[in-house]
């Protein structure tokens, strides 16, 4: 995997959200609590941006077990306007990725049509050789067993393989 960075500049993305849906079938559409990023540039890992977002409505229970988010936590975080501007910055000039891309594209595309930003969106799951490597199943079990937030997780796997 090493050799197909090598030469490249990307960014893994992800987002821990207040549920799955965003606004399909009429669903009222989830939040997104925080957004996570992390550059590799010519596979060496670089800057991370991470920023938690407020979302102005209660965060159930059983979110605040998966994410580790919880209401307190947002207090002070900045608007989802402000977030996914400070993410296209951050993500301008590199090809993004992220394991599970159709749910991080649903979530960047909705926000970011409700906001007038343009998100570069991420690439399909199996788009090329980088993204079908961060989209395998045996990553699901790695990243059950780190304390680093996704992006970097899988930052690290790609550069050590």
């Amino acid at each position: 995997m090493k050799n197909l960075i090598k030469d490249t500049k990307i960014v893994i993305v992800d987002v821990e959200t207040s549920g799955i849906w965003c606004g399909e079938d009429g669903k009222e559409p989830a939040r997104i609590l925080r957004v996570d990023a992390t550059k590799i540039e010519n596979g060496v890992i670089g800057e991370s941006f991470s920023s938690l977002v407020a979302c102005g409505e209660y965060i159930p229970n059983h979110i605040t077990r998966l994410t580790g988010i919880n209401n307190k936590t947002l207090i002070g975080a900045p608007k989802i306007k402000t977030v996914l501007k400070q993410l296209k910055e951050f993500t301008c000039g590199y090809e993004v990725y992220a394991r599970n891309s159709k749910f991080v594209n649903k979530f960047l595309s909705y926000y970011g049509n409700k906001n007038g930003i343009n998100i570069d969106l991420v690439k399909e799951d199996n788009y090329n050789e980088i993204s079908k490597f961060i989209n395998q199943k045996v990553l699901k079990e790695y990243l059950k067993n780190t304390t680093d937030l996704e992006p970097l997780a899988l930052a690290k796997l790609l550069v050590e393989d």
